[in-house]
């Protein structure tokens, strides 16, 4: 793993700005190499996985109803083959240098994810950042003795494989906007205070409500168009890597360090409204 060793100067100095800054970061095509539960479906329910996001596209369904037809779609699986895909998945392996360069500079962050709370635990224990909070949508998987999905490779013959069926939960439906199982929005501003400059860094679909109310946006990827076409203020990047380089400039200049990142209006009038409504 080619980790990124931030140097002295920018990671052991003390910051003591009167705004505190904290990251949310997507989890699957933003950490991830590729978007792990699509993958997963895919691999374990078939090509139908495919149509029920369309339909969740196309607004005919929500995004809880969307979860609930793919895992019954994956049927049954043994708990080692669903590791085992898990297992293969990759990072941008900078992710694990920008948890080091937020715990240096004493920058919270936080993994808001529409995806499953299994499959992304797993993940970050295998790259040794198991301990950045995480909030998703919950799998639990519940053992059963009915055959094998067709699409797994185990031997339905072997009664020593953990059969297991994908059963999804979801703590964090907002009460209004069903376009998200677990509302990130919620979580940010949950999260945040009066003195929190809120940087949020994404990639796709479930990232378009939050950046709405954040100050600071990283984007790549469909979110990036979507700002672009939006016309809402954003940096891109490729990598975490693109990121501690941009904080950096923002926080240490001519041998001084000072929090340069400021608050954005239609951000700030944002969370006020859903504040005051709610």
């Amino acid at each position: 793993m080619n980790n990124i060793m931030v140097g002295q100067d920018s990671c052991l100095v003390p910051l003591v700005p009167r705004l505190v800054l904290k990251f949310f970061i997507d989890f699957d095509g933003t950490i991830t190499t590729q978007d792990v539960g699509d993958a997963l479906f895919i691999k374990f329910g078939g090509e139908q996985c495919r149509d029920i996001v369309q339909e969740y596209y196309d607004e005919k369904i929500s995004a809880v109803e969307c979860f609930h037809k793919e895992t019954t779609a994956c049927g049954v699986v043994t708990i080692a083959e669903l590791n085992d895909f898990l297992d293969a998945q990759t990072i941008d392996e900078s992710f694990v240098g920008f948890v080091q360069y937020c715990k240096a500079n004493g920058f919270e962050l936080y993994i808001l994810s529409d995806g499953m709370d299994y499959y992304i635990h797993r993940i970050l224990n295998r790259y040794g950042v198991g301990d950045v909070p995480v909030y998703a949508n919950i799998l639990t998987l519940q053992s059963t003795d009915t055959p094998l999905n067709p699409l797994s490779r185990g031997d339905s013959s072997d009664k020593k494989l953990s059969r297991v069926r994908l059963v999804p939960s979801f703590p964090y439906t907002d009460e209004v906007c069903t376009r998200c199982a677990s509302c990130k929005r919620n979580h940010m501003l949950n999260l945040s205070s009066d003195e929190t400059i809120i940087a949020y860094i994404g990639e796709g679909y479930s990232d378009r409500c939050p950046v709405k109310f954040a100050d600071v946006i990283f984007a790549k990827d469909e979110l990036l168009k979507y700002c672009r076409r939006e016309e809402i203020p954003h940096a891109e990047y490729s990598t975490f890597s693109d990121i501690i380089k941009y904080v950096d400039k923002m926080i240490h200049k001519n041998g001084r360090t000072k929090l340069r990142l400021k608050k954005r209006r239609l951000a700030e009038l944002a969370r006020r409204e859903v504040f005051a409504g709610g």
